[in-house]
């Protein structure tokens, strides 16, 4: 949640806000509504960021967006974390191979930051952007947490814990070693996916309300045991794969990306969500290695 009372989060929120909107522009007054600021606040902190080339001002329509300046603090960051320029590649192949959107993520903050996106979604409910961010809160980012040891995964599981029900805590706890095994997460589609999907997501710089956790926590104790997680295959049901999620790991054995696919065609045997899931945890093992990353 933004701290409209700290100056340089209010910058970092300012940035935030733009890059999950890469090709759009905004006034002053817009991106002071959105962010909560005042005029004077905005004023001071765009026109600072304009001059050193990190927006770029429209002064016919008097509106923002990235500057050139920002290209190269992208490339740098780029050249520091090389996984990211590997993982995009890698997704972009997986995504054309299988006919599905592919995307990696990582955990900044307690949140999920959407940082690469392939390929094409059958639907637009809920669609994954990069620069998208949504909460680390069961059962969304089940990878980032699995590998994490008994405190982690407790946590995890307190943030839901008074909002879903007995049965879908059992579910998760189950859950964990079962990914572990696999070496993958994959949950159902469902009545309430969707829904939830489109919730938890926040762009960047917006922030997270009583109305917005209310929500959240209203559609994820709808969720139905296959919906956030399956864990066999064969207890699919109708109407499909939600998702597939795989770990990529940093040199200390902790997870550094999650790769995910959706946008999974219905009707598929459960050797052929087999091998997708294979795919997927291969690409991931791939980059492991690319990484000089290690398995725990």
């Amino acid at each position: 949640m933004p701290d409209t009372s700290n100056p340089t989060a209010r910058v970092i929120d300012v940035l935030n806000f733009l890059t999950a909107r890469p090709t759009e522009s905004f006034s002053l007054a817009e991106i002071a509504r959105h962010l909560g600021l005042s005029n004077g606040s905005a004023h001071r902190i765009l026109t600072t960021l304009a001059g050193a080339g990190f927006l770029s001002r429209n002064e016919k329509q008097r509106t923002y967006s990235l500057g050139m300046a920002m290209v190269a603090i992208g490339q740098a960051a780029v050249e520091k974390h090389r996984g990211i320029d590997i993982a995009r590649r890698e997704i972009a192949r997986l995504a054309l191979e299988l006919n599905v959107q592919c995307s990696a993520n990582t955990v900044v903050d307690d949140e999920i930051l959407v940082l690469a996106k392939e390929g094409t979604p059958q639907s637009h409910r809920g669609l994954t952007r990069v620069g998208e961010r949504r909460p680390l809160v069961p059962p969304l980012g089940l990878c980032h947490v699995a590998w994490g040891g008994d405190a982690v995964i407790d946590a995890y599981l307190d943030k839901a814990t008074p909002h879903i029900s007995e049965a879908v805590r059992a579910r998760l706890l189950a859950a964990f070693p079962v990914i572990r095994r696999r070496g993958y997460a994959v949950a159902a589609n469902g009545p309430s996916t969707s829904h939830a999907r489109e919730a938890t997501a926040l762009p960047a710089g917006q922030k997270r309300d009583e109305a917005y956790w209310s929500s959240v926590f209203d559609l994820v104790s709808h969720l139905t045991p296959r919906e956030v997680q399956l864990l066999d295959l064969s207890d699919l049901g109708e109407d499909g794969i939600g998702y597939i999620t795989a770990p990529v790991f940093s040199p200390t054995g902790t997870v550094s990306l999650q790769l995910v696919i959706s946008g999974i065609p219905r009707n598929l045997s459960v050797g052929e969500i087999e091998h997708y899931a294979d795919r997927l945890g291969a690409i991931a093992a791939f980059i492991t290695d690319e990484t000089h990353g290690r398995r725990p």
